[in-house]
């Protein structure tokens, strides 16, 4: 395994981002290697479609939100991170973009390892995965 210098952990807001940010702390070389943390998270918006809904909180109080519980688990894990963020969009978009801006050698995602009629309705690690830039881990966690 090379040794890798920008790692980009994606999480998402589940139990099982503990899992991968536990198997991201386990790397080879993670010690002397700038870690940066995201989760992507859709815009509030989109899960209401065509909808004109009021949140009772705005875009940027939810991510700040979201931020504050994302730096909360990565302390508890103990990962020592560059960076954390919350972004809103597609995750495989936003993590692609990520990953290529920062110059990343590694993703670590997690993946749920689903095949058949549930892969085909939307996998972001399989779609993080097939690409990516850059090599990709993928770490089987729980359902």
């Amino acid at each position: 395994m090379s040794t890798y210098k920008k790692i980009l952990v994606a999480v998402d807001s589940s139990d099982e981002a503990v899992e991968v940010l536990e198997a991201a702390k386990g790397l080879p070389g993670i010690q002397d290697a700038e870690v940066s943390v995201v989760h992507v998270a859709q815009h509030p918006q989109a899960a209401y479609g065509q909808w004109v809904v009021y949140l009772p909180v705005s875009e940027r109080q939810l991510q700040e939100q979201l931020l504050e519980k994302l730096g909360e688990r990565v302390a508890k894990s103990g990962l020592q991170v560059a960076s954390t963020r919350v972004e809103f969009g597609r995750a495989i978009d936003e993590i692609l973009n990520i990953a290529k801006s920062d110059g990343s050698d590694l993703i670590v995602i997690g993946s749920h390892g689903r095949h058949g009629i549930k892969l085909i309705l939307g996998s972001t690690a399989n779609g993080v995965l097939h690409r990516a830039e850059c090599d990709v881990l993928a770490v089987r966690v729980s359902e």
